[in-house]
Parts: structure tokens; sequence; C-alpha cells
């Protein structure tokens, strides 16, 4: 497979972005622009999970004394990269993200990188990944095949189970008996002398080999695969939290009182009590505690819809073990990345859900200010998405808060698929709406795929607060498609509907807006910008809202994605 072949050559290829973001940073020393700066790698390919597509993470250590806020870094950061275009393209600061960021695209090696300077603890979590597994030469390949099969049945990612979750399960697994093949993150730091603390917390571990108790678990790889999806498809998630620092299941209820908690958490219990952090939120669906932030609950963007999809997929990988190990596991990875359980869907329907931004909606000139938003919405769905919309007649209730617009449409190609036609269409001289419209149009005439997605887009209109709700609901098809198209109708609403209402403002907010408007034309349809980002997806049944997510969060980086 694929994967397996390549995911080694990776981490050269992060040796040649990562050289080269260090010496652009050197570079600015003289200019005292990051005068005496380190660049730190992290993420998946410096733990050895990496595959081709993975992106490129880096922390920038900044000199003691630095008081500046880091989301100024992040705008510097910017402005340095910007100096290079031969190099670095498709540059994005998210100064308001819980971590912030500077994105941009490596030219040179066709990777997408992150630069972060808010904190080392990524880097160390990253350290503590691939010192345990390469412990044994099993595990590289038999993560990397689990990351692959959560990747193609659609659970992992941003605002699901991250790739980061993922390998602390596989690393939990391996340190239960009988498996016992790693230690615990606990045993690791018992000698004071490794520690290495970080915002209050523990980061360092003895790092040496040969002082790791020696295992004599002889298993092959498909043996513990198999045995990986085995525990976790009977694993009690309601109530345990799977805990690497201890490298056993800890109960939740525990965590109600920091009395009940053992000695080992002595630095959690302290943190909390001193209001140095809060406490872990451990009530979620799946409780997966960081082995040294031990406040993080690393699966706690996972709703309860996702967990009863996962848990099915566990549960469908063990059975196909069973089966498979009688056959020497010939048909092991066949079974279980082409084939998936089935889920009852009777009553789920994925969601997204967008606000379009209020303060330009007060901002319209046109006392009709919803048949400005509506005609805007037919515009980016039929003119530049090439989506046909028809309108759902239902009968007005006047005396209703609320005021709902609804249609159906059907998406048929991967209209998402903009990346190589916006470049190629930013040489020509098109307004925006004529660039998307012809980029749409090229999609439509490339693509061989074809698909039959029906979906409800409902526009919600709040006379009162002239708030607007742009929500889109599957009705029928690919799931994992449509989460394609949730995603860039995300996006659209916050970078299309800027442009497009902007000529219907009032003079001095069209003036005031026209920065952000050109910021747009210039970014594409990126979702993550310097403005503020008020979105939520949910993924809920008919009548239950209770599992929604906030994509501003889903849009921040992850520190410990490996």
């Amino acid at each position: 497979m694929w994967f397996l072949l390549n995911y080694d050559n990776s981490t050269a290829l992060f040796g040649t972005v990562y050289g080269c973001t260090f010496a652009l940073f050197n570079c600015n020393i003289k200019c005292n622009s990051f005068a005496g700066c380190v660049a730190v790698p992290f993420g998946s390919i410096t733990t050895g999970l990496g595959v081709k597509s993975s992106d490129a993470d880096c922390f920038i250590r900044l000199p003691p004394g630095w008081r500046t806020p880091h989301g100024n870094h992040v705008h510097k950061a910017k402005r340095i990269l910007q100096q290079y275009p031969k190099i670095f393209a498709e540059i994005f600061a998210i100064p308001r993200a819980n971590t912030p960021i500077v994105k941009f695209f490596h030219v040179p090696t066709q990777t997408n990188c992150d630069v972060t300077f808010k904190t080392p603890l990524g880097a160390q979590n990253s350290k503590l990944i691939s010192f345990l597994l390469q412990a044994d030469p099993r595990l590289i390949p038999m993560a990397v095949v689990v990351k692959y099969w959560a990747k193609v049945h659609g659970f992992s990612g941003t605002g699901k189970l991250t790739n980061y979750a993922l390998t602390l399960l596989i690393i939990f697994y391996l340190q239960q008996a009988p498996v016992s093949i790693l230690p615990s993150v606990e045993w690791l730091q018992r000698d004071a002398a490794t520690a290495v603390i970080v915002d209050e917390w523990n980061t360092g571990f003895m790092d040496d080999y040969n002082l790791i108790p020696q295992s004599t678990n002889t298993s092959s790889i498909s043996e513990l695969l198999g045995g990986f999806f085995q525990y976790y498809s009977t694993f009690n998630f309601a109530e345990m939290i799977v805990c690497p620092f201890l490298g056993v299941p800890v109960k939740k209820e525990l965590f109600k009182d920091l009395n009940l908690l053992p000695n080992e958490f002595d630095r959690y219990i302290q943190n909390v009590r001193n209001r140095v952090v809060s406490p872990m939120r451990f009530t979620t669906s799946i409780c997966v505690q960081d082995p040294f932030e031990l406040c993080h609950n690393v699966a706690s963007a996972i709703t309860s819809r996702l967990t009863v999809e996962i848990i099915a997929f566990f549960k469908f990988a063990a059975t196909a073990y069973d089966t498979e190990k009688l056959n020497n596991c010939k048909n092991l990875l066949q079974t279980i990345l082409l084939q998936k359980p089935k889920i009852p869907r009777e009553k789920f329907h994925l969601e997204f859900r967008a606000v379009i931004f209020s303060h330009l909606i007060k901002e319209i000139e046109n006392p009709d200010w919803k048949s400005v938003v509506r005609d805007v919405t037919i515009k980016v769905f039929e003119q530049m998405c090439k989506i046909k919309l028809v309108k759902i007649e239902e009968k007005p209730n006047e005396s209703a808060k609320k005021q709902r617009d609804k249609f159906t449409g059907v998406i048929t190609k991967a209209i998402w698929k903009r990346k190589q036609f916006s470049k190629l269409y930013s040489l020509m001289k098109l307004d925006f709406v004529q660039k998307q419209t012809r980029i749409t149009e090229e999609i439509l005439n490339v693509e061989k795929q074809t698909f039959n997605i029906q979906f409800r887009l409902t526009l919600t209109f709040k006379q009162e607060t002239k708030q607007t709700t742009a929500t889109i609901k599957l009705m029928e098809g690919d799931v994992v498609i449509f989460k394609e198209f949730g995603k860039f109708f995300m996006s659209i609403v916050h970078n299309w509907y800027t442009v497009l209402l902007k000529d219907s403002l009032r003079p001095r907010e069209q003036q005031r807006h026209s920065q952000t408007s050109s910021n747009v034309v210039n970014n594409e349809t990126k979702p993550e910008d310097d403005n503020d980002l008020r979105m939520s997806v949910s993924q809920t049944e008919e009548s239950d809202t209770s599992d929604v997510v906030n994509a501003e969060a889903a849009s921040n980086i992850d520190q410990q994605t490996p």
C-alpha cells in the first residue's frame, strides 16, 4: 500500500521545509525581526506518521523577554514570508485562534505548512510520540495503517477524532497487559532530573531505550492491529478515560472530586486548585487525556453520534480480524479499508450551519435587507456554484419572530476542488463573480466523477437582531462527500458573502469593508482569515441540536497533531 511505502519519505521532505523556514527566520535576525529565534519542527512528519500529503508544523521559540501578543508575531511572520513569493505562497495569518498561526504553501516541496509562536507543548508531545513509536519497529507501520483506516472512513481530522487523539489511543493500547510493549508516561517521568516544565506541566521524560523494560511481546503487525481493534471494540468509553499518563483506564467519576484522584495526578490537582488551568472536560462521549497537559481532553470535540460510528467501525474491524486471522490475515486490509459497517441513518442528517456576519447585515442600505441576503445566496449557489435551487413553498407565519426560506439542491461534482484553477484565473482580468463562475465551469467540465447529493438550504432571518443563519442539511447521498461540500460552504459564507454584500452597504461602510473584500478576492475561498469567524457545524438528529461543534475552535491548529 502506498501509505506504507512512502510514509518515511515525508521526513526528508519536512527537512527541506523546516530548513528553509529556519533559514528564512534566521536571515531576518539582521533586521531584528526575529532576532534569537529558534525553529522547532513538530507534528506527524517528525513522529514518523507523516505521509506525502501531511502538513509541516513548526514552532518558533522566541527569545526571553518578548511580551508582544502572539497574534502580532503571526502578522510579522506573514509579512516576512510575503517577501519570498517564489518560495512561499497562499499565506494566511490566523491571529485570533486559540493557537495563533500563519499558514502557507511551500512551493519547492508542494507542502502546506503551519507556523506557531504560542507554546512548545506541541513539539514536546511530538518528541514523546516519536520516542514511543520508535521503541519497536512494528509500531509505526501499525500506527500508519490505523491512521489511514480512520481517514478512509472519514471520522478522523479536525473537529472529529484528531490524528493526535488517534495516536494516543494506539499508544494506550500498547501499554495494556498482556500487550505491554510501552511503559506509561508517568513511569518515564519518575526521574526528576528529566523534568522539562512548559506552561506548568512536566513535558520531560527519560528517553533512553536501554532503560525501558524489555517487552516479551512477539506478536506480528497484523496481530497488533487486530488486537487494537478488539481492545477498543469493548472499551467502556462511557465510564472510563483513556489515560496514557498512567497507562491504565481511569474512571471518569474520579475527576468529579480532586480528592479522589491518585497521587500521580498531583500536578494536575495543584494546577486546578491554583486556578492555573480549568478542570479537564471528562464528561464527553470519548475522553482521551493528554499525557503532558493533563487538563486537556484531546477527544472533547467528538459528538455522541460520531462516537456511535467510531465504535461501530472498531467492532466491524475486530470481527474482520477474528475471521481473517484464520487465513493469516491475507484479506484483512482489504476488508477494513474497503468495507464498512451499516450504521442506521433514518433520523440522522449531517448539517452545516453558518451565521452570516450581523455587523454587515445591519449596514445594508435597503430596508428590505432580507431580499438582499436572499439574492446574494441565490447568486452564490446558482450563478457561481452552478447549483440550481428549488424553493420550498410554505405558508408564511407573519407573527413568527423568525422567517425561514427553504430550498433544495443537488450536488453533482466536486466544485470545492478549486485550488489549481484559482491559480490559473488569478492571472486573468476578471471580477470576483466572473472568476469564481469560470472556476466552477472548469471543474464541471474536467471532473469525471459524478454524485447525486441532495441537500436542503435554509435561510433563517431574525427581524429584531437582523441575524441571518444559512444552513445546509444532507437529505440523501454520501456523507463523506457532503462533508467536503460542507467545509466549502462554510468558507464561502464567510468570504464570498463579504464581497457580494459590500455594494449593498451604506457608503461609509463600503469604504470601511473595501480592504476586507480585497483580501477575500486575493485569498480565494480560504475559511481562515484575520476576521472573526462565527460559524458552527452540527451533526444532529431531526430534533436534536445538542451535538454542536464551534467552527472557530475547529479552525484552530491542533498543537499536538502528529
